[in-house]
């Protein structure tokens, strides 16, 4: 018998009675129905103010190379544009290989407009997208050069079990 595709009415419980081994592929199943309530298709306010009014608070030596920032559970990977156009080497993570098929598609269409313009005295650095377990180590080897980062933002992440 073939499960039917997660729906809205299902998000309370789609998680909680899987065991913890099956959430990645819970994570794809919501992605390739479609059914992605978190997603607001923009990058996090948050982020965008400590970006923009405290940046102070981040890495900002840049004169000594390139930085590197992560963003787990990355999505359709808004923040991760919005990371490389301060500057970062950015890298979104993802579960879902389908989550990062629609940061692509958001890349090509919006990566440099808007909110994701290059900021003045910055050079738009790498995106690169990684299919993965932020708490396993495998998918570090999609991480170019030293496997360290400088930033990394993440609201949406979260270990149980």
């Amino acid at each position: 018998m073939t499960s039917q595709a997660p729906q809205p009415k299902d998000l309370p419980t789609h998680f909680s009675q899987k065991a913890v081994s099956d959430h990645p592929q819970g994570w794809e199943e919501l992605w390739t129905v479609g059914l992605t309530p978190w997603d607001k298709s923009f990058p996090s306010p948050a982020l965008v103010d400590l970006l923009e009014e405290r940046g102070d608070l981040l890495p900002s030596n840049f004169k000594q190379g390139r930085k590197k920032a992560l963003v787990a559970g990355c999505g359709r990977g808004y923040d991760v544009l919005l990371l490389s156009a301060f500057g970062y080497d950015a890298y979104g993570l993802d579960f879902s290989a389908t989550a990062l098929e629609e940061a692509r598609k958001v890349e090509n269409e919006l990566g440099g407009k808007g909110v994701y313009e290059t900021r003045e005295g910055r050079v738009r650095e790498s995106v690169t997208w990684i299919v993965g377990d932020f708490f396993k180590d495998g998918w570090l080897e999609g991480v170019v050069g030293e496997k360290v980062f400088d930033l990394i933002y993440d609201y949406t992440v979260c270990k149980h079990g």
